[in-house]
């Protein structure tokens, strides 16, 4: 007769102090429980987070683990292990049905992922150039402060993502997330302990490239087909259907399209408007990226613990409300750099990337402060779009051009005080003293200040000496939304499906993945109710 296989257990927040961090799963769980060690037959971590709340700081695990008998009575924190999240396969998909998808962001490239599933075989079409094209473009702007409009940190293969810190952390609670998760890790953009463990996983620029050439190649594989280099301008309807995406070479087209342009597809934006689509106004977030060396960062959320090797560089997360307006840092990251992140001649915008290692030695994250259509200066659907313009252009030229950015010491900015000169700096092209309030409408302006002075006196340290403001964060998220109704297809146009960011659903790299796969579950609904 078969044994009966051990029940396996999760054991929730097991909180482990640092000098134990090396200690294995199965002797950190058997203490826990107050069991000897040999009955807990295997462990294995599942999830990792760190509490800096308070100093030390710990490790907080979750543990899968079976047992050689009954768990002992009132375990806290202990529970038979859920089944994993499976995400459902989609419906098959009409043969012979012309889909295409615009952008190669996560959302557009899950979206195909998922089209493919369904044996659909979609267009990709992409602005900006693959690679080695697009790391060039990207080299030129920041050694030699060069823009090219069509090939930079926004335009080509994986979108703004790319050049990025890389953060896949999102609080949707979805089977989606873990599929989105496993399929980067299959393609090379981690580790199973940094992508599927971590409670807080990134990639990093570094990583970036190569796992996205990877998913491209599994798609070419699949039958699907790209075109870089390719900019869609907006689209032709016939009858209130898509007929085609309108590109700047001609009509691509296609009975449905799944559409995941990002949030800088200013052109595209206009162009569905005078196409007749509707679009609104859409609230989203600007400021300035703050700098610190990391060591203080460290040493403000680690204490006498910062530098140990379990803990890593350290992040923060702040929110105040100041000037009745939200105030937070967005995009924290560890030992990365601010880039420089424009589209268009003469205008500057920043974002922050670091590498897998996290290691520049510098910590970044926008400051920024709430905006709504109230604030834009201007009615219409791309007010939004045009308050962007108006503080880039200014943000470029308080730099002196060459996409410098102006910057000044928090201290100064806090106290109202002219700009001095400036600490070094890993931005480049290079940073400008600037009075950076003088950049920005005067409200928000004020609340940002009253918002960084409540995170100064939250953290301790905060406006350190060397700490720097740089000009100006704009596009932390989409000032337009594209409309769309509860089967996923926008209002104005049948078989058009807009996703991801730049279509104003999404906030991160998982999110917009998890966009896009929605979308594409949604386009195979309609093409097997309604597609011609």
């Amino acid at each position: 007769m078969t044994a009966a296989a051990p029940t396996p257990w999760l054991l929730r927040d097991v909180a482990v102090r640092l000098e134990d961090a090396a200690l294995p799963a199965a002797e950190l769980a058997a203490r826990r429980l107050g069991l000897a060690a040999a009955q807990v037959l295997t462990a294995r971590v599942v999830r990792r987070a760190v509490d800096a709340r308070k100093k030390p700081p710990r490790l907080v695990l979750h543990l899968a683990l079976e047992l050689a008998g009954p768990p002992p009575a009132g375990a806290r924190g202990l529970a038979p292990l859920p089944p994993a999240p499976v995400l459902p396969p989609p419906r098959a998909a009409r043969a012979g049905l012309e889909v295409a998808v615009l952008g190669t962001g996560p959302a557009g490239m899950f979206a195909a992922l998922r089209l493919v599933q369904a044996g659909l075989r979609p267009v990709l079409l992409e602005r900006g150039p693959a690679f080695p094209r697009r790391h060039e473009a990207v080299a030129a702007l920041l050694t030699r402060g060069e823009l090219d409009p069509e090939a930079n940190l926004h335009f080509g293969l994986g979108g703004a993502g790319t050049y990025s810190d890389g953060k896949l952390f999102t609080r949707l609670d979805s089977p989606g997330v873990r599929w989105v998760l496993e399929t980067l890790w299959r393609h090379g953009a981690g580790s199973a302990e940094r992508l599927l463990v971590d409670a807080q996983p990134h990639v990093g620029t570094d990583r970036w490239p190569p796992a996205l050439e990877s998913l491209r190649a599994a798609l070419e594989a699949a039958g699907c087909r790209f075109r870089f280099g390719l900019q869609v301008t907006g689209v032709r309807l016939r009858g209130g259907r898509l007929a085609a995406l309108s590109t700047r070479e001609g009509e691509h087209a296609c009975q449905a399209a799944v559409l995941a342009p990002g949030n800088s597809a200013r052109e595209l934006f206009a162009g569905l408007l005078a196409a007749g689509l509707p679009l609104a106004p859409k609230p989203f977030a600007l400021g300035v990226r703050m700098t610190h060396p990391q060591a203080v960062i460290d040493r403000i959320q680690h204490g006498r613990s910062a530098g140990h090797p379990a803990l890593g560089p350290a992040s923060y997360r702040l929110t105040a409300r100041a000037e009745e307006r939200p105030v937070f840092s967005f995009c924290m990251c560890p030992g990365g750099q601010v880039v420089p992140t424009p589209t268009e001649p003469e205008g500057l915008c920043l974002n922050g990337m670091s590498s897998s290692a996290r290691d520049s030695g510098e910590a970044n994250a926008a400051v920024v402060v709430g905006v709504t259509p109230a604030d834009f200066g201007a009615d219409g659907p791309l007010a939004g779009v045009e308050l962007q313009r108006r503080l880039e252009r200014a943000a470029y030229q308080a730099g002196g051009g060459g996409y410098r950015a102006p910057a000044e010491r928090l201290q100064d900015f806090l106290a109202g005080r002219a700009p001095r000169a400036l600490p070094a700096c890993g931005y480049r092209p290079g940073v400008v003293p600037a009075e950076l309030g003088a950049l920005l409408p005067a409200p928000l302006g004020a609340a940002l200040r009253a918002g960084l002075g409540v995170f100064c006196q939250r953290l301790r340290g905060l406006d350190h000496p060397d700490s720097l403001l740089l000009g100006l964060e704009t596009r932390t998220s989409s000032p337009v939304r594209i409309p769309r109704g509860p089967d996923g297809m926008s209002l104005g146009a049948a078989g058009l499906f807009p996703a991801g960011e730049g279509a104003g659903y999404a906030g991160g790299i998982t999110s917009s993945a998890l966009d896009g796969l929605e979308a594409a579950d949604a386009l195979l609904a309609w093409a097997a109710r309604e597609a011609p």
